[in-house]
């Protein structure tokens, strides 16, 4: 018959097992929620552009008149957004950081990749000249305020661009405005919010042109 001390000790280490029990499920568990909340990083480092361009973006029709030739001066933007991380925000969590995929890169700074994009569009109304090719009657310069797949749930996220677009007759003001345009993410990593920035950088470009056509000549 067992003593009550080896009953005792018994009883210690069945409650020991039990608290180490609790205590990896519990570890399981965080490391469970940590993974569910953050989006899915590529196993190797990738770079990313735009891809190929496409004959026409947004498929503008060619003008029988093309418009005046522009002067597209460099996009501008906050330190942030010179760099060629792949950024990302989770705002369901904390929307005020920032965040970045450790092994996804751009192939260029995000202003450059947006300049490409933006001329692409422009070229399908009329010439467009950059900085050093000439002094045409009208200039256009372009912030870009905005540039990240935002994750609105674990499970959910879009890509979201913002752009802040003055157009100049010499140094004269004509108008300004600002442009913003998201489109979803197809997938909740890294390349679903590449695809949907392409998307929604090509969607504010069409708003872009519309807006210029609007002005007065």
């Amino acid at each position: 018959m067992p003593t009550q001390a080896s009953i005792s000790s018994a009883s210690r280490w069945s409650r020991s097992g039990v608290h180490a029990a609790f205590g990896v499920i519990a570890a399981l568990s965080l490391s469970l929620l940590s993974a569910c909340s953050t989006p899915h990083a590529p196993a190797t480092k990738t770079v990313y552009d735009f891809g190929l361009a496409p004959s026409a973006v947004g498929a503008a029709p060619a003008r029988a008149i093309p418009a005046a030739a522009l002067l597209l001066t460099d996009v501008q933007a906050p330190m942030a957004l010179n760099a060629t991380a792949v950024q990302y925000r989770l705002s369901y969590d904390n929307e005020q950081e920032l965040r970045s995929y450790a092994l996804a890169r751009w192939s260029m700074a995000p202003t450059q990749l947006v300049q490409q994009r933006l001329k692409l569009a422009l070229n399908a109304r009329g010439p467009v000249l950059a900085e050093g090719q000439g002094a045409p009657k009208h200039s256009l310069k372009i912030e870009l305020e905005e540039f990240v797949q935002v994750f609105e749930q674990p499970q959910s996220s879009l890509g979201r661009i913002s752009l802040h677009a003055t157009l100049l007759n010499g140094s004269q003001l004509v108008d300004q405005i600002r442009l913003r345009s998201t489109a979803v993410a197809p997938s909740n990593d890294a390349a679903g919010g590449v695809q949907a920035l392409r998307q929604a950088t090509d969607a504010a470009a069409q708003q872009l042109v519309t807006w210029l056509d609007q002005q007065k000549p």
